[in-house]
């Protein structure tokens, strides 16, 4: 692990991203359950999206610390929204709503966390 702060936080995401998108992959082939497929659909597209975030986390200059750790609060507020729009979802009567919405509720309260946790730890 590096010791720079933010190249720290994207590889964390990064493997955070690998893992999520192995797990949808894996069930998306296992599954054809009209909640579970695009409960993994949803959550492979948020791999996609943290790794690309993670890469040009890597790619980019290191942000200095108050700059990171500001960014870092304003993401652990739009993980709140992405919480509320899961909820959301997950009161709609369709099967493939429910499963975007589990998804977006598992992948924003683990964001939540991880953006809250490293914040603090800058």
């Amino acid at each position: 692990m590096s010791e720079l702060p933010g190249e720290r936080i994207a590889q964390q995401l990064m493997l955070w991203a690998l893992v999520c998108l192995g797990g949808a992959i894996f069930g998306l082939w296992r599954t054809r359950h009209g909640f579970w497929r695009p409960f993994w659909f949803m959550t492979g597209v948020w791999a996609l999206v943290n790794a690309a975030i993670a890469y040009g986390g890597w790619l980019g200059a290191e942000p200095n610390p108050a700059s990171l750790r500001q960014l870092l609060w304003i993401n652990a507020g739009l993980d709140t929204l992405y919480v509320t729009l899961g909820l959301i979802l997950r009161k709609r009567q369709e099967p493939i709503y429910k499963g975007f919405g589990l998804a977006i509720i598992l992948q924003g309260l683990f964001l939540l966390g991880f953006d809250v946790f490293h914040a603090l730890q800058i």
